[in-house]
C-alpha cells in the first residue's frame, strides 16, 4: 500500500508541473508594463538637441494592443511650460519605438495614430530649456511623468 501511495503522490506531483501554466517572458513583461509603483506611474527623463527657432518633435506617444491596433486615446498635459519657447501636442501618425523585448516590438514596422509633442524655441534663444509632461494612458491604469532637457543651439 505504501508503494502505491508513493507512486500516486509522485504521479500527482509530475502532473502538477505538466498542467502548471507558466507565463512566457512576453506575458510577464506585459504585466510589468502596467505596474509602475503603487500609483501606476513612472518617471522618465530624456534630452534633446534642437536648432534655435525651429519646430522639433520631442516625442511620439501611442497606446497599442499586442496586435498593433490602438487601445485608446492618450491624454498629454504640459505640467511645466518651457521658459524659452513653446510646446504643443498634435494628433499624428508615426512609427512607434518599442524595445525588442516588448510584445509590441513588431508594431514598429507600421505607422500608428497617436500624439506628438513638438517644441519651438524663441527665435534667437540659445541655451537650455526644460519641458515637463504628464502622459495619461487609456484605461486609467498607467501614467508617465516626462521631463525633457532641451539644448537649444
Amino acid at each position: 500500500m505504501s508503494k502505491f501511495l508513493l507512486t500516486v503522490c509522485a504521479f500527482g506531483l509530475l502532473l502538477s508541473f505538466a498542467f502548471a501554466q507558466e507565463k512566457s517572458p512576453e506575458q510577464l513583461r506585459e504585466e510589468r508594463s502596467h505596474i509602475f509603483g503603487i500609483e501606476g506611474q513612472e518617471s522618465q527623463t530624456f534630452a534633446r538637441v534642437v536648432a534655435a527657432g525651429t519646430k522639433q518633435r520631442m516625442n511620439f506617444y501611442a497606446s497599442l494592443n499586442p496586435d498593433c491596433s490602438a487601445s485608446g486615446d492618450i491624454n498629454i498635459r504640459i505640467t511645466k511650460q518651457p521658459e524659452h519657447g513653446t510646446a504643443e501636442m498634435v494628433a499624428a501618425t508615426s512609427f512607434p519605438n518599442f524595445t525588442r523585448e516588448n510584445i509590441r516590438y513588431r508594431c514598429n514596422q507600421h505607422e500608428v495614430r497617436g500624439q506628438q509633442v513638438n517644441y519651438k524655441s524663441a527665435e534667437k534663444y540659445i541655451g537650455s530649456d526644460t519641458l515637463e509632461l504628464l502622459v495619461l494612458f487609456p484605461g486609467g491604469g498607467f501614467a508617465r511623468e516626462v521631463h525633457v532637457n532641451i539644448d537649444v543651439r
